[in-house]
């Protein structure tokens, strides 16, 4: 046994040669070297100061979703933060990195406060969403979030809405070697019944939309792509948008490869979603190449028949 499984062990539960489809909503990936999982925020900075000091890469897993690991796995720490501590601080809703987005959504309106009903159907982690600026029904992390304490070099930074540079599906962390810690929230108190009951009824609308909308059944990752931001990118197409997108100023990635006739494309057991264009679904054993073999294809077709490159939405890791 070597000394930094022995050191590792110390800050959570570890396990070796641990495959990543275990780990991830689309049921994909290849082992990793070494599988942390940590609890508390403390340890988890003990851990990251440990892995700084001794150069062992290492990468940042919350709930699994909206992310691809290769087939070949990850040579390294993958730390699985499971910090769960959430509450309200100083007239904010504070939450641990690795508590649930949905059960934040829960515990807000349990707390009186609205605002982030729209959290309820977002999958994964609220660091994850922080990270990657997740959004539904017309609102985003961006909306909600008034701070953010992340590690950096061996401390503890907390970091202003505007320093986190939001923007469609995207932040400052993407690019940074950040790992976020907590979120604080800053959401508004129900005035009144009528409105805690117009919140819940949000809630429910919002699970009622998803689940009639996404496909089931199948392991997925969420949506693979962008949608498209009319806008910024001074979209031109070979097609005719549909003015509903064009007043809203994005195109939905979806309805992009529905009309490049992509729905229910199969590439080995990865397959386009006969339900929505815009998600990939494991028909069981599906690998990473599959899934990025498919991708290239989509967005090969959309371009050539829309004019339109589609970005992807997922991130891509592993070796």
């Amino acid at each position: 046994m070597n000394e930094l499984y022995t050191t590792l062990k110390t800050f959570g539960h570890l396990k070796a040669n641990e495959p990543m489809s275990k780990h991830t909503t689309f049921k994909i990936g290849g082992p990793a070297e070494y599988f942390l999982t940590i609890n508390t925020t403390e340890k988890l900075i003990e851990a990251l100061r440990y892995l700084d000091e001794e150069n062992v890469p290492y990468f940042i897993l919350g709930g699994g979703s909206n992310m691809l690991v290769s087939d070949e796995g990850y040579q390294g720490v993958v730390i699985n933060i499971q910090t769960a501590m959430s509450g309200i601080e100083d007239g904010f809703f504070v939450a641990d990195a690795g508590c649930a987005t949905v059960e934040v959504a829960q515990k807000t309106m349990a707390a009186q406060l609205s605002g982030f009903e729209w959290g309820v159907g977002v999958p994964g982690t609220i660091g994850g969403a922080v990270r990657g600026n997740a959004g539904a029904m017309g609102k985003e992390m961006k909306d909600d979030v008034y701070s953010v304490d992340v590690y950096r070099n061996g401390e503890v930074v907390t970091l202003t809405n505007a320093e986190c540079e939001f923007g469609y599906r995207h932040s400052a962390f993407k690019h940074s070697s950040d790992v976020i810690l907590r979120v604080a929230l800053k959401l508004a108190p129900y005035t009144s019944i009528e409105q805690q009951a117009e919140s819940k009824q949000k809630m429910l609308d919002f699970l009622k939309y998803r689940n009639t909308t996404q496909p089931k059944g199948f392991a997925s990752t969420g949506c693979i792509f962008k949608n498209v931001d009319c806008v910024a990118q001074n979209v031109e197409s070979k097609i005719e948008i549909p003015e509903e997108f064009l007043k809203r100023g994005k195109i939905s990635a979806g309805w992009l490869v529905e009309q490049a006739g992509m729905k229910g494309r199969q590439i080995g057991q990865a397959q386009v979603s006969p339900v929505h264009g815009n998600f990939v679904v494991n028909l069981g054993g599906a690998t990473a190449s599959d899934v990025t073999a498919l991708i290239e294809e989509i967005k090969t077709a959309v371009c050539n028949k829309t004019g339109i490159t589609l970005e992807e939405e997922i991130q891509m890791w592993g070796n």
